[in-house]
């Protein structure tokens, strides 16, 4: 509100400041308008002037040139025979140059000027021989009318001038005068629309502020909610794997026959079938309470020093164990660092394991599915597990990580799993300072990588970190 009042009071000073001086430049045009009105003449009128008297100067200079005692020499004579010459070039340039262009007669008679100059010329140098001067003033004196007239039509020419400077002044005075009018009604409406921009700008305020008090209440009521959804995700998980567990053991016993045949072969198998099927419910229902307790905050890390390499050969020896490892080629980058760093490696290997089933599901079982591990230059710490698949576009990059999304590009989803695994993997790699790192080229293949930070990095060898 106070800098709205600011803005209005500096926009109606500015206003005041140039009608005034609207004003002042107004008054200015108006006197330098009266003072057009008493000059009598321009710059073109004085030099035909100071032409015309030069040429009567001479025809004095020339009567007194055989007076004895009168002071004229011949370089008197001379020097204004010069004067004269240069004001011919001076009627051949310029405003006077474009007046004689205009009147045919006006430029005749410079050109006539021009001749009797020319003529007079060889005379002017002999002055002083008898009978030049007589010669030179008689040459001259027809001369003199046409150059009267000359002098008159400039006078006339000159007043048409000042005329025409005198209205062009006055359109200048009114068009000045309607901008300096425009600009205070520019300056009026600005203040009318600041003051209508005002009111909306309160009214806006007043229902943001209402809006963001709602939008409080909501986001309260959602992160309620989402702490109620958590609770009860875990809980649900925690009451669902109690009564699996015991379906999962029975009927691995009764797959097994433990205790003596079960009877029918196919109840072997049957009892095969309940016992894979719990593994696979048990394991989505270990991703939910994971899930739950990373979207809570309140996954623990137990942290302890990991041999990656160690962690690696344990985790591919567990995955070798699974069904989508059946006939598939895992590879282990021999030119690769294996440091020790400080991490939960129970998640370490969830990581690890989630990230090679993914691989292994999304790429064909005769391509091969590499593990490597290298220090980027900043000191992070980065796992690589790199297939060879059908990869993902930048726009399914963008969407990976989320809750339950897969990234299938086929109409048809074919591929199991509930779209968990990633953003498990990036939950807990935030948990330890790190971060999910994904390359993929559609068709190619991916490189997911786990990036850990170098604060992570041990020095030396556990036992050797312990002891020190």
């Amino acid at each position: 509100m106070n800098a709205l009042r600011v803005i209005k009071t500096a926009l109606a000073l500015t206003i005041v400041g140039f009608a005034a001086a609207g004003s002042y430049v107004s008054i200015a045009v108006m006197d330098r308008q009266k003072a057009l009105q008493q000059v009598a003449r321009y710059n073109m009128v004085w030099a035909v002037s100071q032409s015309i008297g030069e040429f009567y100067r001479f025809e004095a200079r020339l009567g007194a040139f055989e007076v004895q005692g009168s002071g004229v020499d011949k370089d008197e004579i001379l020097l204004r025979f010069d004067i004269l010459n240069n004001r011919l070039g001076v009627f051949r340039t310029g405003e006077i140059k474009d007046f004689a262009d205009m009147k045919p007669e006006i430029g005749e008679t410079v050109e006539g000027y021009a001749k009797l100059l020319a003529d007079l010329d060889p005379l002017v140098q002999a002055v002083e021989k008898p009978g030049n001067v007589e010669r030179i003033l008689a040459m001259l004196q027809p001369f003199e009318t046409r150059l009267s007239r000359f002098a008159a039509a400039a006078n006339a020419y000159g007043g048409e001038q000042v005329s025409g400077d005198q209205q062009h002044l006055l359109r200048l005075h009114w068009t000045f005068s309607a901008i300096a009018i425009g600009l205070v009604a520019c300056g009026l409406m600005f203040i009318i629309l600041l003051f209508f921009q005002n009111r909306l700008l309160a009214k806006a305020g007043n229902n943001l502020r209402v809006l963001a008090d709602d939008l409080q209440v909501a986001k309260n009521e959602a992160e309620a909610a989402s702490e109620a959804k958590s609770r009860f995700l875990a809980n649900m998980s925690h009451e669902l794997r109690t009564p699996l567990n015991a379906v999962i053991g029975f009927s691995e016993i009764i797959a097994e026959e433990t205790f003596g045949p079960v009877g029918q072969p196919a109840y072997r198998e049957y009892a095969g079938d309940i016992n894979r099927s719990g593994q696979h419910m048990l394991e989505l229902i270990n991703d939910i309470l994971t899930m739950a307790k990373l979207d809570a905050g309140r996954y623990e890390l137990a942290l302890s020093p990991i041999d990656i390499r160690g962690a690696v050969d344990m985790t591919i020896a567990m995955f070798r164990g699974s069904k989508q490892a059946e006939g598939r080629a895992i590879t282990i980058g021999a030119d690769c660092v294996w440091p020790y760093i400080q991490a939960d490696e129970r998640a370490f290997r969830q990581m690890l394991l989630n990230l090679m089933s993914n691989a292994a599901k999304f790429s064909d079982p005769q391509t091969p599915i590499d593990v490597r591990c290298d220090i980027a230059d900043a000191g992070d710490i980065v796992v690589t597990v790199v297939d060879h698949g059908i990869g993902m576009t930048p726009d399914e990059l963008a969407k990976v990580v989320r809750p339950f999304y897969q990234a299938d590009s086929r109409l048809a989803r074919k591929y199991d799993g509930t779209g968990l695994g990633l953003s498990i993997v990036a939950g807990m790699m935030n948990c330890h300072g790190g971060r999910l790192q994904i390359e993929s080229e559609s068709g190619v293949g991916s490189l997911v990588s786990l990036v850990f930070p170098g604060s992570l990095l041990l020095e030396a060898k556990p036992e050797l970190a312990a002891v020190a």
